[in-house]
């Protein structure tokens, strides 16, 4: 098994156990809309925590821009990395919460938490469209930057753009509910 597939593993593996506990934790609720509303209000309180981790992982990886080591703590990181950003991606692009009932799915995603994703999704989109002008131009002066740091800076930039403003969006709708 390679040194990435380890990491993907090892990732995967307290994945599991997060979402193991997390079933534990809302399996009170009695009401498909009570525990709609509560899996809701979470999501907004976790969104800025996800992106400080997000962030804090990336710097570690810029502490370490352009030097390519080959050490196994480094896939573990880079793989630990891509795993993390596939599912703030997946997250983002779907209605999130997969190991609950269609119900319950549905009801977290009404309207206006479709209309804050979509948003949200622009904001990494422009994030991640400015971050590779930036790095485009750096090219130009001589930087040397491989397509891998390349590829990570722009996602650094524009996973937590959308993470932040959809936390910003849910957390005002729910103050205003």
């Amino acid at each position: 098994m390679t040194k990435y597939l380890m990491g993907m593993a090892a990732g995967i593996a307290v994945g599991l156990i997060i979402v193991a506990i997390m079933k534990w934790r809302t399996g009170k609720f009695t009401s498909v809309a009570a525990k709609a509303e509560y899996l809701s209000q979470r999501r907004a309180r976790m969104l800025p925590a996800i992106t400080v981790i997000f962030l804090s992982q990336q710097a570690a990886f810029f502490s370490t821009l352009g030097t390519h080591d080959d050490r196994p703590v480094t896939a573990v990181k880079i793989s630990a990395w891509l795993l993390l950003s596939i599912v703030i991606l997946a997250a983002l692009a779907t209605k999130g919460f997969w190991l609950e009932r269609r119900e319950v799915r549905d009801l977290i995603d009404d309207e206006n938490t479709r209309a804050n994703r979509n948003d949200a999704m622009r904001w990494g989109f422009l994030g991640s469209m400015a971050a590779a002008i930036v790095v485009y131009a750096l090219t130009m002066f001589q930087v040397e930057i491989s397509a891998r740091d390349a590829v990570h800076i722009v996602m650094t930039v524009g996973i937590p753009a959308a993470l932040i403003r959809w936390g910003l969006l849910e957390r005002r709708a729910h103050r205003s509910a």
